[in-house]
């Protein structure tokens, strides 16, 4: 009988995987993401990086040399209207972000966790200022609060009560809460979503009154958010242009934005001092969307369990007509009187009170004194040109950099993802003084300022992130067994985006390219510092004609950009219904 001899037992040797040599890497895939990357990182750093540049040169652009110094600095913050222009600022930005927020959380509250009649209405009326274009809007609160003849201080002072005068302080607060509402209402809306009405239902099955438990349980759950939605209406207003320019300057209370338009305007222009409050207003913007997402982490109560979740609206009795009362009254203040306003002046030789004896003076001239107008044909083909070639480029951005964060394990993916969101944080109008900057003093193998070229990269910059905000969350959607699939069939990279990942983000992609397209024409922040003459776009052509004392034809203007944002945005709306891919 043989013996058995035990052998020792040998494990198979583990070879290291080759390391990619560069020769490995010089395939499309890495190129084509390598490209991506450095356009979206030259897109969104180099505008702030030639702002910093600027404020600290001593003669930015000018004649003699330059040389590193903090004078702009110096000057700027002890110069004797600092600390108005501070004060100003942040007090008209404060007291937007209080108003919108309250008037925003609370449609938002009435639609979601209570049993008020009409929501549809009340959803649509919420979004509809969202789609004006902000200087629009201010236009038609202008000429609806004119002092003298504005229509609703008529009515007012013939019933005996007070007038508003819209060029105040406080009437900069309530037209640009008029154009922010929806925003804090959208947040307020996934705020209230996301939190179990059965909180709520025991605190009134404890005895507690609607009041009370809206008070106690309610206010205390969404209080991040509320804060969180307050930051960011600050944020955006304190570097918006159309409320500041229009309402702001007339009634001589200054705000950031209309001293750094003021000083590009003069001859030569104050190159330092932008440059200093550029980077005051981009600080204070980076802070407030820093404290904003401090926030909202730190101070949010977790509701949802396992056990059931539940965002069921609770019945406040009576009080649902008073909430349906407050969502018509919102409906006639931000879109019927605005927007009637815009048609009624666009129906008329010049501006007349509306009366019956105005209707006999209806003409359509006006409408086609925008096709007659070399200037305003022009805008119009100007702002198609920018707005679509900026949604295409966003839409390809986007799906590279979505691709490139989502599906692979590259190193920096998550640097990519951060820098790609950076224009949040950035106003525009530094995003736009940047730019200018930058292309006036980068030695660069073209001249790119006077052109269409540089009004689309601001644009491009500007939505980069919503473009990221709709291909991110679809692109994650997509299982990687896929592409696997499409690799082991023999196909190449390019193959495998163009046939699976295109189709099945086509939802996504046209959903990002009509939303960049609507943010594009609305864009006058960025775009008032880097047009010309030849390259005038419609928002800083209705800005231009506002300033000349052309109302009617403002108006008119106004109504066809509405009613094709409007249709954009019913397209957006439609495309965004099918956005989203299920994982079964």
């Amino acid at each position: 009988m043989a013996l058995l001899v035990d052998k020792p037992i040998t494990t198979p040797e583990i070879k290291p995987s080759p390391r990619r040599s560069w020769r490995d890497r010089i395939e499309p895939r890495y190129i084509t993401l390598a490209v991506a990357a450095v356009a979206v990182a030259y897109l969104a750093l180099v505008p702030a990086g030639t702002m910093v540049y600027a404020s600290l040169q001593s003669d930015f652009l000018g004649i003699a040399p330059s040389s590193w110094t903090l004078h702009n600095y110096t000057a700027t913050f002890t110069s004797p209207g600092f600390g108005a222009l501070v004060g100003n600022s942040f007090g008209y930005a404060a007291g937007t972000a209080i108003l919108s927020t309250v008037v925003g959380f609370g449609l938002a509250w009435l639609v979601i966790r209570t049993n008020t009649p009409a929501k549809a209405f009340a959803r649509v009326a919420a979004l509809i200022p969202l789609i004006v274009p902000g200087i629009l809007n201010t236009v038609a609160w202008s000429l609806l609060l004119s002092p003298e003849r504005g229509p609703l201080n008529v009515a007012l002072r013939g019933i005996g009560l007070p007038t508003f005068n819209v060029f105040s302080y406080g009437g900069m607060i309530f037209v640009q809460s008029m154009h922010v509402i929806p925003v804090a209402y959208l947040m307020g809306t996934a705020a209230f979503t996301s939190m179990d009405s059965s909180l709520e239902e025991a605190a009134l099955s404890s005895g507690a009154s609607p009041l009370r438990t809206f008070r106690s349980v309610t206010l205390r759950l969404t209080r991040p958010a509320i804060f969180s939605a307050a930051l960011l209406m600050f944020v955006q207003t304190i570097s918006t242009f159309e409320v500041p320019q229009l309402i702001g300057v007339p009634a001589r209370h200054y705000v950031f934005i209309s001293r750094i338009y003021s000083a590009l305007q003069n001859f030569p222009p104050d190159y330092g001092t932008v440059g200093v409050l550029g980077i005051f207003v981009l600080v204070v913007a980076c802070l407030g969307l820093a404290l904003s997402r401090r926030v909202s982490r730190s101070g949010s109560v977790q509701t949802i369990t396992g056990k059931g979740f539940r965002a069921l609206p609770q019945d406040i009795g009576r009080w649902r007509w008073a909430g349906f009362t407050g969502f018509v009254l919102f409906f006639l203040i931000a879109v019927a009187l605005p927007i009637g306003m815009l048609v009624w002046s666009s129906l008329l030789p010049g501006y007349e009170q509306p009366s019956w004896s105005a209707l006999h003076d209806i003409t359509f001239s006006n409408y086609k004194q925008i096709m007659v107008r070399p200037g305003l044909a022009h805008s119009v083909e100007n702002s198609l040109i920018t707005a679509v070639s900026a949604a295409i480029i966003v839409t390809i951005l986007s799906a590279l950099v979505a691709y490139l964060t989502v599906k692979t394990k590259i190193r920096g993916r998550g640097v990519l993802d951060a820098v790609a969101t950076v224009p949040i944080a950035v106003p525009s109008v530094v995003m736009g003084v940047g730019i200018l900057y930058w292309y006036l003093a980068a030695p660069l193998p073209v001249h790119l300022y006077g052109t269409l070229t540089i009004l689309t990269i601001a644009f491009v910059t500007i939505t980069l992130p919503y473009g990221m905000r709709y291909l991110a969350p679809g692109m994650a959607q997509i299982k990687d067994e896929l592409e696997e699939a499409a690799t082991a069939s023999g196909a190449s990279w390019s193959q495998s985006f163009r046939r699976i990942f295109i189709p099945l983000l086509m939802p996504s992609l046209l959903a990002a390219f009509v939303y960049t397209m609507i943010v594009a024409f609305r864009e006058i922040s960025a775009a008032i510092f880097l047009y010309t003459s030849d390259t005038e776009v419609v928002s800083v052509q209705v800005y231009d004609l506002y300033s000349n004392g052309s109302y009617p034809v403002v108006a008119a203007l106004g109504v066809v950009l509405v009613v094709f944002l409007s249709l954009l945005a019913g397209t957006a709306r439609l495309i965004g219904k099918r956005v989203g891919i299920r994982n079964g």
